[in-house]
């Protein structure tokens, strides 16, 4: 066994991938919750084995590091979106611990501050002007767009997974979307500037480019494209998301902007998760997470190309700790053995779970994966974000060529949708 242990903060979705893994370096891994996820959804009940940051250590961080110091933790890993901010603290103050750029870290995770960083170091990046947290007033040059004809996005300066973001195209839309996340607590418990994004053009794909850095560099580790459609209350659905070949055209472009960004954001070591829309301007970065790709992705990923973002880190790791050698050559790009798509459930009205939907599921061909959340009996809401459809399930389907797997996935979100009834 090590002498040196990882702290994972909060070890949900993907997150719970780690330890298995490490184990199998023979790495002590310590668990941490925050009551961030707790808030935020992303878990709701404590991580087996796991201490938490607020009853455990009263939310005071200097009893936390005085805590990872006497246990010689020299690796910290955001298992998820909301242990990001303190995952990032804890590396700047550990010894030995690898660590980002310690100036202006907020850019890793305030959009605001983020979308600031890019322009300064002159990164492409959508128009987006920001109203302040508990503020409302809108910024007449967002309102003349809007009467031009143009459409816009809001969304919080603090988020994940799709949540309150919006497309609107009439002031009235506007204000209420602002208003709605000025207003309220949000995703992670406390109030949030609301961002208003200039629309991207169409026509438009958004893609999710998955990375890992270390000092020497930023990995590519996947490209995934995401299919999504726009609800009559102007909410992003997804309905899948596919993986790229890797000598796709697209995907060196992606790349390369994709590494300015992660320069432009000061990230030097771990995994990020970007979410990148193109089309006629080139690229333009929507949201990023300094974490790994959520919704078991890095699995299915795994499966795919022989690595992943949590496979990677945790190679790293036992490099770095002097348990495995580092690689003489470090490969480059990646090659799918198949195609392979995440389907993810959606609901277009308000409706109730009959249930039995994952037996049925499993069956069809090329289904590697059901994971069905939906509980029997219960009524789920209309799908408004991505939280909402991994509330309900998704599935894992692969096949040999891309018209065999519209195919399958077509007819997985057909059968899932005769599990549910009006409410």
């Amino acid at each position: 066994m090590s002498d040196k242990s990882v702290l994972i903060v909060d070890p949900v979705s993907s997150g719970t991938l780690y330890p298995s893994l490490l184990e199998g370096y023979g790495i002590d891994t310590l668990l941490l919750d925050t009551d961030q996820a707790l808030v935020s959804g992303f878990r709701r009940a404590p991580t087996p084995g796991a201490l938490n940051f607020e009853a455990d250590f009263g939310s005071s961080y200097r009893l936390l590091l005085r805590w990872c110091l006497d246990r010689s933790v020299k690796y910290v890993i955001a298992g998820s979106e909301p242990g990001v901010e303190l995952c990032d603290r804890l590396r700047a103050d550990l010894p030995d611990c690898p660590g980002n750029d310690t100036t202006a870290p907020t850019r890793r995770w305030d959009k605001q501050r983020m979308f600031e960083a890019l322009a300064a170091a002159g990164v492409p990046s959508l128009t987006t002007r920001a109203v302040e947290a508990h503020g409302n007033a809108v910024p007449p040059e967002a309102i003349a767009e809007l009467r031009a004809g143009r459409k816009l996005v809001v969304k919080p300066a603090r988020g994940a997974a799709s949540v309150d973001v919006r497309l609107v195209d009439t002031p009235d839309q506007l204000t209420a979307a602002v208003s709605a996340i000025t207003g309220n607590a949000g995703l992670f418990g406390s109030g949030s500037a609301a961002l208003i994004q200039q629309m991207y053009p169409a026509p438009r794909v958004e893609y999710a480019v998955d990375t890992f850095s270390t000092p020497d560099g930023h990995e590519l580790v996947c490209v995934s494209v995401y299919d999504k459609w726009v609800s009559a209350s102007g909410d992003f659905v997804y309905e899948r998301g596919r993986w790229l070949e890797g000598d796709d055209p697209v995907v060196g472009e992606l790349t390369d902007y994709a590494c300015r960004v992660l320069d432009a954001l000061g990230v030097r070591v771990g995994p990020a998760h970007m979410e990148i829309m193109s089309g006629a301007l080139g690229p333009r970065l929507i949201d990023f997470g300094a974490r790994a790709h959520g919704i078991g992705h890095p699995r299915q990923t795994y499966l795919l190309t022989g690595n992943s973002q949590i496979h990677r880190e945790c190679e790293y790791i036992a490099e770095l700790f002097g348990i495995r050698a580092p690689a003489p050559e470090r490969r480059t790009g990646y090659a799918l053995s198949q195609r392979g798509a995440l389907v993810l459930f959606s609901i277009d009205h308000q409706a109730r779970y009959l249930g039995g939907a994952e037996a049925e599921l499993a069956g069809l061909p090329g289904v590697l994966e059901v994971r069905m959340a939906a509980e029997r009996g219960r009524t789920y809401p209309a799908t408004r974000s991505m939280m909402d459809s991994v509330a309900l399930g998704l599935a894992f389907v692969v096949a040999g060529d891309m018209a065999e797997l519209d195919f399958r996935c077509a007819e997985v979100r057909k059968r899932v949708r005769d599990f549910f009834t009006a409410a």
